[in-house]
Protein backbone atom coordinates (compact mmCIF):
# COMPACT_ATOMS: atom_id res chain seq x y z
CA UNK A 1 0.00 0.00 0.00
CA UNK A 2 1.40 3.57 -0.67
CA UNK A 3 0.89 6.62 1.53
CA UNK A 4 0.85 9.86 -0.27
CA UNK A 5 1.85 12.79 2.48
CA UNK A 6 0.93 16.19 1.30
CA UNK A 7 1.63 19.16 3.41
CA UNK A 8 -0.81 22.49 3.03
CA UNK A 9 -0.60 25.88 4.22
CA UNK A 10 -2.49 28.54 2.30
CA UNK A 11 -3.13 26.15 -0.81
CA UNK A 12 -6.76 26.58 -1.68
CA UNK A 13 -6.27 27.03 -5.13
CA UNK A 14 -3.94 24.30 -5.70
CA UNK A 15 -6.27 21.62 -4.15
CA UNK A 16 -8.69 22.44 -7.20
CA UNK A 17 -5.78 20.59 -9.28
CA UNK A 18 -5.83 17.38 -7.50
CA UNK A 19 -9.33 16.03 -9.06
CA UNK A 20 -7.46 16.40 -12.15
CA UNK A 21 -4.23 16.00 -11.49
CA UNK A 22 -3.48 14.01 -8.88
CA UNK A 23 -6.08 11.42 -8.11
CA UNK A 24 -6.51 10.18 -11.51
CA UNK A 25 -2.35 9.38 -11.32
CA UNK A 26 -3.01 7.60 -8.35
CA UNK A 27 -5.60 5.53 -9.35
CA UNK A 28 -3.36 4.32 -12.95
CA UNK A 29 -0.76 2.62 -10.70
CA UNK A 30 -2.88 -0.14 -9.64
CA UNK A 31 -1.91 -0.37 -6.36
CA UNK A 32 -3.84 0.32 -3.36
CA UNK A 33 -3.29 3.77 -1.72
CA UNK A 34 -4.33 6.55 0.65
CA UNK A 35 -3.61 10.82 0.43
CA UNK A 36 -3.11 12.36 3.86
CA UNK A 37 -3.59 15.98 3.59
CA UNK A 38 -1.89 17.91 6.55
CA UNK A 39 -3.44 21.22 6.96
CA UNK A 40 -0.35 23.34 8.36
CA UNK A 41 -2.02 26.39 9.92
CA UNK A 42 -3.69 27.28 6.82
CA UNK A 43 -5.66 31.23 7.10
CA UNK A 44 -7.29 30.92 3.67
CA UNK A 45 -9.74 28.13 3.62
CA UNK A 46 -7.77 25.45 2.60
CA UNK A 47 -8.93 22.89 5.93
CA UNK A 48 -12.65 23.56 4.72
CA UNK A 49 -11.70 22.85 0.94
CA UNK A 50 -9.88 19.59 2.29
CA UNK A 51 -12.48 18.13 4.29
CA UNK A 52 -15.11 18.91 1.36
CA UNK A 53 -12.66 17.19 -0.83
CA UNK A 54 -12.75 14.81 1.41
CA UNK A 55 -16.26 14.01 1.62
CA UNK A 56 -16.43 12.87 -1.85
CA UNK A 57 -12.94 10.58 -1.49
CA UNK A 58 -12.48 7.54 0.71
CA UNK A 59 -8.93 8.09 -0.24
CA UNK A 60 -8.10 11.03 1.13
CA UNK A 61 -7.66 11.63 4.83
CA UNK A 62 -7.01 14.92 6.23
CA UNK A 63 -4.83 15.92 9.44
CA UNK A 64 -4.90 19.51 11.04
CA UNK A 65 -2.13 21.53 12.68
CA UNK A 66 -4.11 24.56 14.70
CA UNK A 67 -1.02 26.75 13.93
CA UNK A 68 1.70 26.68 11.17
CA UNK A 69 4.01 24.14 12.40
CA UNK A 70 6.32 23.52 9.03
CA UNK A 71 6.47 21.53 6.63
CA UNK A 72 9.25 19.17 8.24
CA UNK A 73 6.08 19.08 10.99
CA UNK A 74 3.46 18.38 8.43
CA UNK A 75 5.45 15.15 7.15
CA UNK A 76 6.12 13.59 10.42
CA UNK A 77 2.10 14.20 11.57
CA UNK A 78 1.39 12.14 8.15
CA UNK A 79 4.00 9.22 8.59
CA UNK A 80 2.88 8.69 12.21
CA UNK A 81 -1.10 7.84 10.55
CA UNK A 82 0.22 6.61 7.40
CA UNK A 83 -0.90 2.58 7.28
CA UNK A 84 0.89 2.20 3.48
CA UNK A 85 4.60 0.40 3.08
CA UNK A 86 5.99 2.88 1.28
CA UNK A 87 5.41 6.76 1.58
CA UNK A 88 5.76 9.59 -0.53
CA UNK A 89 5.79 13.34 0.50
CA UNK A 90 4.21 15.10 -2.74
CA UNK A 91 4.50 19.33 -3.09
CA UNK A 92 0.67 20.41 -2.74
CA UNK A 93 0.78 22.76 -5.27
CA UNK A 94 2.11 19.51 -7.66
CA UNK A 95 5.22 20.98 -9.11
CA UNK A 96 6.36 17.61 -9.30
CA UNK A 97 3.79 16.13 -11.07
CA UNK A 98 2.09 13.00 -9.39
CA UNK A 99 2.54 11.44 -12.98
CA UNK A 100 6.80 10.57 -11.92
CA UNK A 101 5.15 8.04 -8.73
CA UNK A 102 5.22 5.43 -11.11
CA UNK A 103 8.83 5.75 -12.13
CA UNK A 104 9.66 5.85 -8.39
CA UNK A 105 7.81 2.58 -7.78
CA UNK A 106 9.42 1.31 -11.19
CA UNK A 107 12.98 2.00 -9.85
CA UNK A 108 12.41 0.58 -6.58
CA UNK A 109 11.44 -2.85 -8.01
CA UNK A 110 14.30 -3.26 -10.14
CA UNK A 111 16.67 -1.99 -7.62
CA UNK A 112 15.16 -3.13 -4.30
CA UNK A 113 16.22 0.20 -2.60
CA UNK A 114 14.67 1.53 0.58
CA UNK A 115 14.53 5.35 -0.46
CA UNK A 116 14.02 6.54 -4.69
CA UNK A 117 14.51 10.19 -4.54
CA UNK A 118 13.59 12.25 -7.44
CA UNK A 119 16.18 14.69 -8.86
CA UNK A 120 15.26 17.83 -10.21
CA UNK A 121 19.15 18.19 -11.33
CA UNK A 122 18.46 15.20 -13.73
CA UNK A 123 15.22 15.74 -14.67
CA UNK A 124 15.19 19.48 -15.50
CA UNK A 125 13.99 22.81 -13.64
CA UNK A 126 13.54 24.70 -17.90
CA UNK A 127 10.59 26.82 -15.94
CA UNK A 128 11.66 27.58 -12.47
CA UNK A 129 13.25 30.93 -12.13
CA UNK A 130 16.41 31.58 -12.31
CA UNK A 131 15.92 33.07 -8.50
CA UNK A 132 14.56 30.19 -7.65
CA UNK A 133 16.97 27.62 -9.43
CA UNK A 134 20.83 29.18 -8.40
CA UNK A 135 20.11 29.27 -4.49
CA UNK A 136 19.12 25.53 -4.41
CA UNK A 137 22.13 24.30 -6.57
CA UNK A 138 24.11 25.92 -4.66
CA UNK A 139 22.66 24.16 -1.73
CA UNK A 140 22.86 20.81 -3.06
CA UNK A 141 26.16 21.35 -4.30
CA UNK A 142 27.52 21.54 -0.64
CA UNK A 143 25.61 18.71 0.70
CA UNK A 144 27.08 16.61 -2.16
CA UNK A 145 30.78 18.28 -1.18
CA UNK A 146 29.44 17.32 2.53
CA UNK A 147 27.85 13.42 2.27
CA UNK A 148 27.85 11.59 -0.98
CA UNK A 149 28.54 13.06 -4.34
CA UNK A 150 26.76 10.60 -6.22
CA UNK A 151 23.62 12.03 -5.08
CA UNK A 152 22.25 14.96 -7.00
CA UNK A 153 19.28 15.93 -5.26
CA UNK A 154 18.95 16.87 -1.52
CA UNK A 155 16.45 19.17 -0.92
CA UNK A 156 13.77 18.18 -3.01
CA UNK A 157 10.70 16.65 -1.49
CA UNK A 158 9.25 13.95 -4.15
CA UNK A 159 10.74 10.51 -3.06
CA UNK A 160 9.26 7.31 -2.11
CA UNK A 161 10.49 5.68 0.90
CA UNK A 162 10.12 2.20 2.84
CA UNK A 163 8.20 3.51 5.11
CA UNK A 164 9.56 0.96 7.96
CA UNK A 165 12.75 2.64 7.08
CA UNK A 166 11.56 6.18 7.54
CA UNK A 167 10.32 5.33 10.57
CA UNK A 168 13.53 4.29 12.31
CA UNK A 169 14.98 7.86 11.41
CA UNK A 170 15.21 10.23 14.52
CA UNK A 171 13.64 12.95 12.35
CA UNK A 172 14.00 16.21 14.00
CA UNK A 173 13.55 19.02 11.65
CA UNK A 174 10.33 20.92 11.54
CA UNK A 175 11.18 22.98 7.97
CA UNK A 176 11.76 22.70 4.62
CA UNK A 177 15.36 21.07 5.66
CA UNK A 178 13.48 18.04 6.49
CA UNK A 179 14.12 16.40 3.17
CA UNK A 180 17.85 16.75 3.01
CA UNK A 181 18.14 15.32 6.90
CA UNK A 182 16.19 12.45 5.66
CA UNK A 183 18.35 11.36 3.20
CA UNK A 184 21.59 12.02 4.65
CA UNK A 185 20.00 9.98 7.54
CA UNK A 186 19.18 7.02 5.62
CA UNK A 187 22.81 7.28 3.92
CA UNK A 188 24.06 7.19 7.27
CA UNK A 189 22.31 3.96 8.41
CA UNK A 190 23.13 2.30 5.00
CA UNK A 191 20.11 2.33 3.90
CA UNK A 192 20.07 1.89 -0.17
CA UNK A 193 19.20 4.76 -2.15
CA UNK A 194 18.94 5.59 -5.85
CA UNK A 195 17.92 8.40 -7.91
CA UNK A 196 15.62 9.07 -11.40
CA UNK A 197 15.34 11.89 -13.31
CA UNK A 198 12.01 14.26 -12.53
CA UNK A 199 11.55 17.50 -14.24
CA UNK A 200 10.18 20.08 -11.34
CA UNK A 201 7.54 22.51 -12.78
CA UNK A 202 6.63 26.27 -11.57
CA UNK A 203 3.54 26.65 -9.48
CA UNK A 204 0.16 27.53 -10.56
CA UNK A 205 -1.53 28.91 -8.45
CA UNK A 206 -0.84 30.76 -4.83
CA UNK A 207 2.75 31.53 -3.25
CA UNK A 208 5.52 29.55 -1.98
CA UNK A 209 6.02 29.58 1.83
CA UNK A 210 10.33 29.03 1.56
CA UNK A 211 11.59 32.03 3.00
CA UNK A 212 15.39 32.23 1.40
CA UNK A 213 17.33 33.97 4.39
CA UNK A 214 15.49 31.70 7.24
CA UNK A 215 15.95 28.16 5.17
CA UNK A 216 19.92 29.27 4.96
CA UNK A 217 20.01 29.08 8.28
CA UNK A 218 18.48 26.18 8.81
CA UNK A 219 20.00 24.35 6.55
CA UNK A 220 23.45 25.45 7.67
CA UNK A 221 22.23 24.30 11.47
CA UNK A 222 21.08 20.96 10.42
CA UNK A 223 24.67 20.39 8.57
CA UNK A 224 26.25 21.39 11.78
CA UNK A 225 23.81 19.18 13.66
CA UNK A 226 24.43 15.76 11.23
CA UNK A 227 28.46 16.74 10.88
CA UNK A 228 28.48 16.21 14.60
CA UNK A 229 26.50 12.88 14.85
Amino acid sequence: MLSVAIPCRDETGNIALWKSDLFPELERLGTRYEVLAVDDGSTDGTYAALQKFSRGSARLRVLRHAVGLGLGAALKSALREAHGDWFVPLDADLTFHPRHIAGLLEAQRSDDADCVSGSPFLGGMRDVPLGRRMPSLALNALYRALFDRRLTSYTPMLRLYRTAALRSLDIRSDGFEVSAEILVRLHQAGKKIVEVPVPLASRRSGTSKLRRWRELRNHLALIARLLAG
